[in-house]
């Protein structure tokens, strides 16, 4: 079943319903948290009561986005007395979320999951997922431009504007194509102000990163006869420069663009030998969706994540391995 016919069955459940609760992943990217503002908005507008759950803290960078302050950690926070509709968006598994999923199942009428992950495991009622597209909130742009034109408005272009920004790199990565640039033209007529938007995400650094930048780069090796560029961030780093773990966005970007290496890694402790491991690619001849898997991570072929426990010395050993394998 294609994409439009599954629009359509999320179109029917919208329709059908008035309680709705937005989940995206844990650690919210740009796509996952501007798309969630955007269907929140949209389903506002359509006189729906909504609302959007996520278990870790909104990073610094997104919290010029509207509605952003309405972003609840739990679902313990609302008290719904009749079910309702979850909506998963940029979210592979369930496992993502990181909340009580036998809760959500039990209290949902229907899940409705859009993504664009290739290792999404189609775990809802409905399905909208295209790994060819290059972030959710695109999925999301034509579902409403298709059913739901007139009530789009400024703040949802803010959020879908967000989410294809940055999961395209600033428009610098190979999912760039000539629909989104389509798209994007369509979000610029609801008058958003995209030199605004970039200064937010990218211009906005507390002084203190900075210094994390330095020991991150400090801490840099080459390993795998250069096959692999990678640094590491502790629980204690974040600690003692007062930083949140969103802090470390974009550090990856600037080690995938090392030349001559194929694989990009930072390791991000959140938690005693418990890291979130975020992998990049430059090299067109390596997927690292195809090595995070391996770990039971996933992700896109240029950009992928896992988490790992264990000893930071065991699991770089480990993704050597995988990498020296492979390629």
């Amino acid at each position: 079943m294609n994409l439009t016919d599954n629009f359509g069955k999320v179109v029917s459940v919208i329709n059908d319903n008035n309680n709705f609760m937005i989940f995206t992943h844990q650690y919210p990217d740009g796509d996952g948290i501007g798309s969630s503002i955007a269907f929140y908005k949209l389903l506002i507008n359509l006189g729906k009561k909504a609302y959007i759950i996520c278990s870790s803290e909104m990073p610094y960078q997104y919290k010029f986005l509207p509605f952003s302050e309405s972003v609840l950690k739990s679902t313990d926070e609302i008290a719904l007395k009749d079910k309702y509709v979850a909506i998963f968006l940029d979210c592979a598994d369930l496992n993502r979320v990181k909340l009580n999923r036998i809760n959500i199942k039990e209290s949902t009428a229907s899940i409705i999951n859009i993504d664009h992950h290739l290792s999404n495991t189609n775990f809802g009622d409905v399905n909208a997922v295209d790994p060819v597209k290059s972030a959710t909130a695109e999925i999301v742009f034509l579902l409403f431009d298709s059913f739901f034109k007139k009530y789009i408005d400024k703040e949802i272009a803010i959020g879908l504007y967000t989410g294809i920004l940055t999961d395209t790199g600033k428009f610098q990565y190979s999912n760039t194509t000539r629909e989104v640039h389509r798209i994007i033209s369509l979000l610029l007529e609801y008058d958003i102000n995209p030199s605004y938007i970039y200064s937010n995400i990218y211009e906005c650094e507390p002084v203190n990163r900075f210094k994390l930048l330095e020991l991150v780069l400090k801490r840099i090796k080459l390993v795998s006869g250069d096959k692999l560029i990678y640094s590491y961030i502790t629980e204690e780093d974040f600690k003692k420069l007062d930083l949140p773990f969103s802090s470390n966005d974009g550090i990856i970007e600037l080690l995938r663009t090392a030349k001559d290496i194929k694989v990009a890694a930072l390791f991000k402790e959140v938690g005693p030998d418990y890291y979130k491991v975020s992998l990049r690619a430059s090299n067109n001849g390596v997927d690292v969706a195809f090595i995070a898997n391996f770990f039971k991570g996933g992700g896109h072929k240029m950009a992928a994540a896992y988490t790992a426990q264990g000893n930071l010395k065991n699991i770089v050993a480990e993704l050597v391995k995988v990498i020296e394998k492979n390629y």
